[in-house]
């Protein structure tokens, strides 16, 4: 049974919320995911995307992530049906926050794969303050000031977080950007690269329906062929 409209409505009033989320689609289809004990507590439009350096690709268009009392759930509507990810809070084990040219970055670490998640930068701060407690017993790694600028280059927040690296980080903020790689080109190679990610999701949407056709009619014409006798 879904949760009653109005509980959600209170919820959503307790984080400051208003009824606004519900001209979505993806948040229409909250209330039938939602357990009846179930709090809302922070709720955000972003991204997901895949881990660097997995080749494989997740949707880079808009997700509806929600942070609740019992685990983290990105909501995205496509046209061949809902994409659902879920993260419940004992799967966490480290959690990498940094600050990118395009937006915020949280990674969460499980003990099976990593979920990268980009909002905005104005809503970093709320966003992360109600995904704290579903994390009490993970590492939470925030990136160095001085590295902030060198964020974009994958694995950045891995090489920070090891033993060491502490002083080199301070001399960090002495540096200057590559000459190669000014904030203006990197941006727009995001850009490209997220509008490239979305064109790939869009073929895997139109492959995975022509394979589940096929199959169905390959299927029926086993069922329609005739028996040995008849």
């Amino acid at each position: 049974m879904p949760v009653d409209r109005g509980a959600i409505d209170a919820q959503l009033r307790e984080i400051g919320e208003g009824e606004r989320w519900w001209e979505q689609r993806e948040f229409r289809d909250l209330p039938y995911i939602l357990q009846a004990d179930e709090q809302i507590r922070g709720i955000i439009n972003g991204k997901i995307l895949g881990s660097w350096p997995r080749p494989r690709v997740r949707p880079s268009g808009a997700w509806l992530i929600v942070v609740t009392s019992q685990r983290l759930i990105g909501l995205k509507q496509e046209r061949f049906g809902r994409k659902q990810v879920e993260v419940a809070a004992d799967q966490i084990r480290r959690v990498h926050e940094s600050s990118r040219l395009r937006g915020f970055q949280i990674i969460l670490e499980t003990a099976q794969q990593r979920y990268r998640i980009r909002i905005p930068k104005e809503e970093a701060f709320r966003f992360s303050r109600a995904l704290a407690p579903l994390v009490p017993d993970a590492t939470v790694q925030t990136l160095h000031p001085a590295l902030q600028e060198w964020s974009w280059v994958p694995g950045i927040s891995t090489v920070a977080a090891l033993p060491g690296v502490g002083g080199i980080v301070s001399k960090a903020s002495l540096l200057a950007p590559p000459d190669y790689a000014n904030r203006a080109q990197v941006e727009r190679l995001e850009a490209t690269v997220e509008q490239l990610q979305g064109s790939v999701e869009r073929l895997q949407q139109q492959v995975a329906f022509l394979e589940d056709l096929l199959q169905k009619q390959a299927e029926e014409a086993f069922l329609a062929r005739p028996t040995p006798g008849s």
